[in-house]
């Protein structure tokens, strides 16, 4: 194998493929990007078995070949060289690399080893306009579980119904509803897809600038390939019972609240101070009728450390109620929305607070309360 290509170039491939590299390989060989050298593209190919990745890189090949080279290794040279043209050259498991004074050489493993990744038939079953789709993945994959306990809290529910495309998902103590009116299909669609896997296809097309991409599902591999131009992507799907989310969202509510998103941020942030030495609790306490008018408050609590209280601007209507909450989950939901005002509704302190987006009827998310004692 011999080929040249743009340190720039190859760079940017690196960095993007490492994302997929586990930190917890459980073979040798899943530490490693597999490079394949064939006709004017180089390949650089990662796994982690539950996700992978095909990036394609132009070169200029002399002779092609394959190999699998330490990812960290490769990465953290190829950033450290020159913006100019890099030689490689394969000499049996060895890659030697050149670029004006620098020389290297790496030690690899056969590509024999590395497991095979499908790639796109280049007939997708769906297609997507990325700005169609990426705002809506980011406003419902942080609310999937990080963990894999529950495999299938794990992922983002993608399917259709007769108002477009619905995006869910939830970890069991949030939940984020996503409605796509204008994405229609004209075939069933109903998939479950890992998040992390998501968040990445949506970061990768921010990347590299596609303004589309397509989705095949292959149904005997229990696999999707996402084609992103350069890269392919590829993920199993989830499989299990994903929970009846729709029986747990409120249908009414007793308070309702409009307050300006930057203002809420900035009251939780300053609450969050006290709250992370009471388990990150934080209360709301709405007052329509107050005397004075009506109040929003926003408190913490940490009898070790102190107290905080924040009054708000906002839009109160409905009757008197507290509710509290995990603050990491109220900071998480704000860091999605790009609005400038927000909306909060309640039935009671244990029933799920309803969050929406002003000007915004597609979207819904769900926090559910903490509960404490009177004094809390």
């Amino acid at each position: 194998m011999k080929f040249s290509c743009l340190q720039e170039n190859l760079n940017k491939g690196l960095s993007i493929v490492s994302r997929f590299i586990s930190t917890r390989p459980q073979l040798p060989v899943l530490s490693n990007i597999l490079l394949i050298a064939k006709k004017d593209n180089l390949s650089l190919k990662a796994t982690n078995l539950e996700s992978g990745i095909t990036y394609k890189v132009g070169v200029k090949i002399e002779e092609e070949g394959e190999i699998t080279i330490p990812a960290k290794t490769l990465s953290e040279l190829v950033s450290q060289l020159p913006a100019d043209k890099v030689d490689f050259l394969l000499e049996e498991n060895n890659l030697k690399i050149n670029c004006q004074r620098f020389q290297a050489r790496i030690a690899g493993l056969p590509a024999t080893e590395f497991p095979p990744l499908p790639e796109s038939s280049g007939k997708p079953n769906l297609s997507f306009k990325t700005e169609e789709i990426s705002a809506p993945v980011s406003q419902v994959s942080f609310a999937a579980a990080q963990d894999e306990s529950r495999p299938v809290l794990s992922g983002v529910r993608i399917f259709n119904q007769d108002k477009g495309l619905t995006l869910v998902a939830t970890d069991g103590f949030r939940l984020s509803v996503v409605g796509l009116p204008t994405v229609v299909s004209a075939q069933p669609i109903d998939l479950l897809l890992p998040s992390r896997t998501l968040i990445e296809v949506v970061r990768i097309l921010a990347e590299e600038g596609e303004k589309e991409f397509g989705l095949e599902i292959t149904k005997e591999t229990n696999q999707a390939v996402f084609s992103l131009g350069r890269a392919d992507i590829v993920c199993r799907l989830l499989e299990g019972q994903f929970p009846n989310y729709e029986k747990i969202i409120p249908h009414g509510f007793n308070t309702h609240i409009v307050v300006n998103k930057d203002e809420l941020a900035a009251a939780i942030k300053t609450a969050a101070i006290f709250a992370r030495e009471a388990a990150n609790i934080i209360k709301f306490e709405i007052h329509p009728s107050a005397s004075s008018g009506p109040k929003f408050q926003i408190s913490a609590n940490a009898p070790q450390v102190g107290e905080n209280t924040v009054e708000l601007e906002a839009k109160v209507e409905g009757e008197n109620a507290e509710i509290a909450f995990n603050c990491r989950f109220l900071q998480d939901l704000l860091g999605i929305v790009s609005s400038e005002d927000i909306i909060f509704e309640m039935t009671s302190s244990l029933s799920p607070g309803v969050f929406k987006i002003a000007g915004n009827a597609n979207f819904l998310h769900l926090i559910m309360p903490v509960r404490v004692n009177p004094e809390g």
